[in-house]
């Protein structure tokens, strides 16, 4: 079985009206527990082959808006044990960072044209603040990384920027982003793979 996983409806809304066969898709609600609880939910009752993480992203520069990026790397960027000697949003007993599939980020560069790649880091609040650093930011991608990791199933993320940090009027820019474009374009993502 192929998963699709995504966060929330507004997300999701193309793909729900147009469900592909063969393509599963479970919506976790928004944050990283419930993306966490969700999806080991689903592999504790399913035989899943491969899963998709699709949503919407926040960035840095020099991303912009509506970019498709393919995450080849995740790992929170508000878990922090530095002070106990682990690397800043390592979790004790598992790896500094979870790593996309290398078999499904190369099956996925033949089948879209147009992407970015990019690290990913997963935090509970909707970060805002402008840096220096080339990054795409979310609230549930590295949690689903995790479960995946100790699942032992493929895992590669999706995301679609929808804002860009330091932006102007970021808020507005979001909501405009959300009700435009960003379901549908990861309607297209969907359909390509």
């Amino acid at each position: 079985m192929i998963l699709f996983v995504l966060a929330m409806k507004e997300e999701a809304k193309e793909i729900l009206a147009h469900e592909i066969h063969n393509k599963n898709v479970l919506l976790t609600g928004i944050g990283k527990v419930n993306a966490a609880s969700k999806l080991s939910s689903f592999l504790a009752t399913n035989k899943v082959e491969v899963i998709f993480n699709l949503g919407f992203a926040g960035a840095s520069k020099p991303y912009q808006v509506g970019d498709v990026v393919l995450i080849d790397q995740a790992s929170y960027h508000d878990f922090d044990l530095t002070l106990f000697g682990y690397k800043k949003g390592q979790v004790p007993g598992l790896p500094e960072l979870f790593y996309s599939s290398t078999k499904l980020i190369e099956e996925v560069k033949t089948k879209l044209s147009n992407f970015k790649t990019g690290r990913l880091f997963t935090g509970d609040y909707f970060m805002t603040e402008d840096n220096s650093d080339s990054f795409v930011v979310d609230m549930e991608g590295a949690a689903l990384y995790h479960v995946a990791y100790q699942a032992n199933v493929p895992i590669l993320s999706i995301k679609v920027i929808s804002d860009v940090m330091g932006m102007d009027n970021h808020y507005d820019s979001y909501k405009k982003f959300e009700s435009d474009q960003g379901a549908k374009t990861l309607f297209e993502v969907y359909k390509s793979l």
